[in-house]
């Protein structure tokens, strides 16, 4: 079972590393045959029939995904599940699209590899973003953040509703600050307020 940190949102790590699957625990109880192979697919990969033209970009986390999802919408955004995660057999659903890799500090080497075989199989067009690794402190790298990580802290660092200077309506400033997401999704869709 995988647990998350309430506060930060990171995973976990529990001593022993491990995660108990369902299909683990059926194969001892003799539910399941032994020679049972799960076939995992990516986090979100549903998406990718609802969206045929949209690009992908690819993360380790299920909590990335869903966080860089609601920013950048335009993107179906995918989870690998763990570092191991990204495998040439997940990415055969991506035949033919445009991907880039976002790997979480401490990971690009391996997914820079891993991207090598990808591309070798002629699957589909894969990029790996440099950002984490142009962006990241020491601290950063110590903490392996991920691109969750920074776009919370973006967020965080905007200015509250009442530092910035604007022009909202009295009705639209009470909103704001009944639901400071509205502001979000204003500032990021960039919507303009009509009188």
């Amino acid at each position: 079972m995988i647990e998350n940190n309430p506060i930060t949102g990171r995973c976990i790590k529990h001593e022993s590393g491990a995660i108990d699957w369902v299909h683990n625990k059926l194969k001892r109880s003799g539910k399941l045959p032994e020679d049972y192979n799960l076939q995992q697919c990516f986090f979100g990969e549903h998406l990718l029939k609802i969206y045929p033209k949209k690009p992908v970009a690819i993360v380790e986390s299920e909590k990335s995904a869903i966080i860089a999802s609601c920013i950048v919408p335009d993107i179906v955004w995918l989870a690998a599940g763990n570092l191991n995660g990204l495998s040439v057999e997940k990415c055969r659903a991506l035949k033919g699209r445009d991907v880039m890799l976002y790997p979480d500090l401490g990971a690009f080497e391996k997914w820079s590899l891993k991207a090598i075989e990808i591309k070798k199989q002629c699957i589909c067009k894969v990029t790996i973003s440099t950002l984490l690794e142009d962006e990241a402190t020491d601290t950063d790298r110590i903490n392996g953040l991920d691109i969750a990580d920074y776009i919370i802290a973006e967020l965080k660092s905007k200015k509250t509703v009442s530092e910035i200077q604007c022009s909202f309506s009295p009705t639209l400033q009470i909103m704001i600050e009944e639901n400071p997401a509205l502001l979000v999704l204003i500032t990021g869709l960039q919507l303009e307020e009509v009188f």
